[in-house]
């Protein structure tokens, strides 16, 4: 609730739910107690739509009614336009009462626990500045709201127009017969006309209007907007904040004080604008009927009557009335019968002077039809009001375009990016990205705050990985995230595949390479995760030489067909299988280094070829944060996660790229599973269950070049063969590495991936090239060798793996591995050999 008693939610509810059971139910669901409901319900009354219409069909009356009254209407219209201005007085009131009542924030009590310790002695001498202190204590002494007094005096302005509540006079007789000073009399009627300038003070109402209807057109706005789906567009104007709101309340405060002390201030310095003809011609009629009536000179009467007519002509008298005079002469002036008459007139457009002699014996009382000063004085009123609501709009407008221009929307955009990354920390759909604001360089710090917020989410996104959105999003939660961090405490079970794969040679690259093995290792993360991420897989660690992949699978899905779990089996064996690809082919650009380090590289290992190796398996693990409040990394615990980088280090001894375990080949497709075959079986530990071991074929040597992929080729290194060492100019080197959007790379390669599982391991060309090595003869030899060597069979099984090792001219790395595993036991199985090792 702001303090100007409006409340900022939607009121309609349920179509088929009044309003009194639509807040009942939210009360009973919050356990909220009954007063709390009873104001509840008042509270949003007062808001609702209804209430709002009619408050403001009452405010407008309450500014042009009186106007419209005297130009518009006879005075026949009197009575009901009073019973109208009753009426929306008490309305005013009762919404003043209610809000008092229900608005905390409304009617603002003294806090006399901060005054008591504000009037202490220690307080007084601990104060900072006096003027410090007595703003403190203003503070806490302010009884009431700003709206509060100003509806207040709005409302209590409108007694000048209800003569129940405050009569100026009484009827038109009572007007003639008092007997007041003439100076004195003219004064008051001046002084009531400024008086009615306080009706102004009803315009802030308006403002109020204002407010209420800009704020349900921006809740609109906001509602289309996410039906549309617009988010990502710069020119979208986020949720209102808390500082924009009362940034723009205290503008439009301001505004309101300023208008009002102009609108009071400005009539009270100006001079009164009398008309003295009135006064003037009365007192000369006057002051020949004493002459008369004292019996000086008998030329006088003529004179009175020439003094008096010339009253009557001249002005717009329409009664003229003699008091005290015993001279015989009549007592009331003979008016045209063209003039108004005073009963038909209002009290308001009737100017009654009396003037007397010194001992108020004799006085004379002269009444003048001011109708014609009034119609014009309501046609002016319209217009300044009319004026001054049109001048109050434009300055709330224009004093506060350029604070949010400036301010409140650039705040407002941040509170929205930060809003939408505690949501979806791994959502790279923000509405506001830094290359929208690449070329907005208007040198304002908040559009480089909102740079920075953009690249700080970026950072978090690349820095925590998918292990650490949930950390991001508590932390950043605006209403369930604390004040402090909250970044250590129980973790998240979840179940996924584990992807584990390990550079080749890396200690030895690492000694040539050096400085520049960094540009190395990014590289391969390059080609690595681009892929992981195209297929659906997250990064979660870069250990130096190895790398962690997470492809987190819903348990409710796996007693499904694959497509049920959106094949993540097939998408993290193809990633690994595409990555090694990809390697070849880019082999330029993995090892685009300088002469110094080629020349070491290639001296300790001539030939060299960048390669990896990768295990494979699906397991629950412990997601969360692992360290301290000086250092956190958000990752996994889990056996399966080691059991992953076990069969990674496998694959040294089986000869091959990739190791995958039992479970994880159970998420294969059958198009995937065509290409592996069971190389082992084993069982880590006697409590743990057998598992077997796979492998997918993928034979580098058939070589990839870009030419064979659909990628548009880079600008390649001249006379830079593939494997073979070549000496390079540092100026060609750094040509070639600033040649594109490269983070000090070089030319990052851009590699698309096409998501059509299961049939890609038909339609990839590449796979099928690499796999097609290990042919279907050879698969059918090694499936009855593997058979028999699990039987015990271990002769046959030599044999067979022996026909497998020679087709593949050497090569086969697990037909190599088992046979020398049977070679330790003579080829001949022991006694306890139950088809699995140990």
């Amino acid at each position: 609730n702001d303090d100007d008693g409006s409340n900022h939610h939607d009121v309609e509810g349920e179509p088929n739910k009044s309003l009194d059971e639509t807040v009942k139910e939210e009360s009973r669901e919050g356990g909220k107690p009954s007063h709390y409901v009873s104001k509840e319900i008042v509270n949003r009354a007062i808001d609702s739509n209804a209430a709002i219409t009619l408050m403001s069909f009452i405010t407008v009356y309450a500014i042009y009614g009186d106007d419209v009254r005297i130009l518009a209407f006879d005075p026949g219209a009197d009575k009901a336009f009073l019973a109208l201005s009753s009426l929306a007085f008490a309305f005013f009131l009762l919404e003043i009462s209610l809000l008092c009542w229900c608005r905390d924030k409304y009617l603002q009590k003294p806090d006399f626990a901060a005054i008591k310790e504000l009037l202490t002695a220690d307080r007084w001498r601990g104060r900072k500045s006096t003027l410090s202190w007595m703003g403190q204590l203003g503070k806490a002494v302010q009884t009431g709201s700003f709206y509060f007094w100003l509806d207040l005096i709005s409302t209590f302005s409108m007694a000048i127009e209800l003569p129940w509540v405050l009569q100026p006079g009484g009827g038109v007789a009572d007007s003639i017969d008092s007997s007041m000073a003439g100076k004195a009399s003219i004064a008051g009627a001046k002084s009531a006309n400024k008086f009615k300038v306080i009706r102004m003070v009803r315009l802030v109402r308006l403002a109020k209007l204002y407010k209420y209807f800009s704020t349900k057109q921006s809740a609109k706005t906001t509602d289309k907007d996410a039906a549309d789906n617009s988010a990502g567009c710069l020119e979208n104007i986020p949720p209102e904040s808390h500082v924009g709101a009362e940034m723009s309340d205290r503008t439009t405060k301001k505004v309101i004080v300023g208008i009002l002390i102009m609108l009071l201030g400005i009539p009270l310095l100006q001079a009164d604008d009398i008309d003295y003809l009135n006064e003037f011609s009365m007192k000369m009629a006057f002051g020949h009927r004493k002459l008369v009536s004292d019996g000086i000179n008998g030329s006088e009467f003529e004179q009175w009557e020439f003094s008096e007519s010339l009253l009557i002509d001249r002005t717009g008298c329409i009664d003229i009335t003699y008091n005290g005079f015993d001279d015989g002469l009549p007592n009331d002036a003979i008016i045209p019968n063209d003039r108004s008459r005073v009963q038909d007139m209002r009290v308001e457009e009737l100017d009654v002077i009396t003037i007397s002699d010194i001992d108020y014996v004799r006085s004379m009382t002269a009444i003048f039809d001011a109708s014609e000063r009034k119609r014009e004085e309501a046609v002016l009123g319209i217009l300044l009001t009319s004026f001054v609501i049109v001048l109050l709009g434009l300055g709330m407008v224009s004093f506060t375009k350029d604070v949010r221009n400036l301010v409140i929307l650039p705040i407002e955009h941040m509170i929205q990016l930060v809003r939408e990354i505690s949501e979806n920390p791994l959502g790279k759909d923000l509405s506001l990205k830094v290359d929208d604001l690449k070329h907005k360089d208007d040198g304002m710090e908040t559009t480089l705050l909102i740079r920075t917020i953009a690249k700080i989410a970026g950072l978090m996104r690349v820095g925590f990985g998918e292990a650490g959105a949930d950390i991001i999003g508590k932390n950043l939660n605006f209403t369930q995230g604390s004040d402090t961090m909250n970044l250590l405490g129980n973790g998240r079970k979840i179940h996924s595949i584990f992807g584990f794969c390990d550079v080749r040679q890396f200690t030895d690259t690492t000694e040539c390479l050096q400085e520049e093995v960094m540009l190395f290792v990014n590289r391969i993360a390059h080609i690595l995760h681009s892929i992981v991420v195209q297929c659906d897989g997250a990064a979660n660690k870069n250990i130096g030489d190895a790398f962690l992949l997470t492809w987190k699978i819903d348990t409710n899905k796996l007693n499904g067909s694959c497509k049920d779990h959106n094949y993540s089996g097939d998408k993290a064996l193809y990633s690994f299988v595409k990555t090694m690809i990809e390697m070849s082919r880019h082999e330029d650009f993995l090892c685009k280094f300088s002469p110094r380090a080629l020349s070491e590289l290639y001296e300790r290992m001539p030939g060299y070829k960048c390669r990896i190796g990768c295990g494979l398996h699906f397991g629950w693990a412990i997601e969360g944060a692992i360290g301290s409040s000086k250092k956190i990394d958000a990752s996994y615990i889990s056996p399966h996660v080691n059991m992953s980088e076990t069969l990674e280090s496998a694959t040294k001894e089986y000869g091959t790229s990739i190791l995958m375990s039992q479970p994880f080949y159970d998420l294969l497709s059958p198009e995937a599973i065509a290409g592996c075959r069971k190389v082992d079986a084993m069982k880590k530990r006697e409590s743990d269950g057998v598992t077997s071991l796979y492998t997918y074929d993928v034979d580098l040597s058939v070589g990839f070049s870009l030419a064979d992929s659909n990628e548009t080729p880079k600008t390649r290194l001249p006379h830079h063969r593939k494997t073979d060492f070549s000496l390079m100019n540092h100026q060609t080197l750094d040509s070639s590495v600033k040649g594109g959007n490269s983070d000090g790379l070089g030319d990052l390669p851009t590699i698309k991936i096409s998501n059509n599982f299961p049939n890609i391991w038909m339609t990839d060309d590449d796979v099928v090239r690499a796999r097609s090595e290990f042919s279907d003869k050879q698969r059918k030899l090694w499936g009855l060798g593997i058979d028999a060597f699990e039987a015990g069979k271990w002769d046959f099984a030599k044999a067979r793996f022996n026909d497998v090792l020679e087709q593949s001219g050497g090569k086969d790395g697990p037909s190599r591995y088992l046979l020398g595993r049977m070679k330790e036991h003579n080829f001949c199985a022991p006694d306890s050999w139950q088809g699995y090792w140990t």
